[in-house]
């Protein structure tokens, strides 16, 4: 399964409407309206509410994840951890100017890892006993860009 089908499964989404995202820059994501759409229509308040389950069911998973990618892709202090995932998803959406600032942070992990990843990471989300569709839908919107092509 592609990327963007993956992505288009967990936002609820014809697969045509990611594929068009990604066919374009980062930059240009971000400023996409349909995309700022999406963000704009993510339940803040409920993702907050269920941030500590979002972080129990990444904490069972990213330590051996982030040594994973540490080994293929030759990437050391790696600032991955349930705590810092959970917040800048939901910080980012409560400043949703500042999402841009995402692609920046994440521009030394190489686009291939990113795609690589991104499924696996959406789908550590399975475990939340509540929330998941919720958590999994703002993850995938959220990281989109981070599969789109380097500015």
């Amino acid at each position: 399964m592609t990327v963007a089908a993956v992505l288009a499964h967990y936002i609820g989404v014809e697969q045509r409407k990611v594929e068009r995202l990604l066919a374009l820059t980062q930059e240009q994501v971000y400023q996409d309206a349909e995309y700022r759409a999406w963000i704009e229509s993510l339940d803040v308040e409920r993702l907050n509410q269920l941030l500590p389950l979002a972080r129990a069911a990444y904490e069972k998973h990213l330590p051996t994840f982030a040594e994973r990618l540490r080994e293929r892709y030759n990437m050391s202090n790696t600032p991955m951890s349930a705590f810092t995932l959970g917040n800048w998803l939901v910080g980012f959406l409560q400043y949703p100017s500042q999402i841009a600032d995402l692609a920046r942070i994440h521009q030394r992990l190489p686009r291939q890892a990113v795609l690589e990843m991104l499924p696996e990471m959406i789908a550590m989300l399975d475990e939340m006993p509540e929330g998941r569709e919720d958590w999994q839908r703002a993850f995938a919107v959220v990281t989109l860009p981070l599969t789109a092509k380097r500015n």
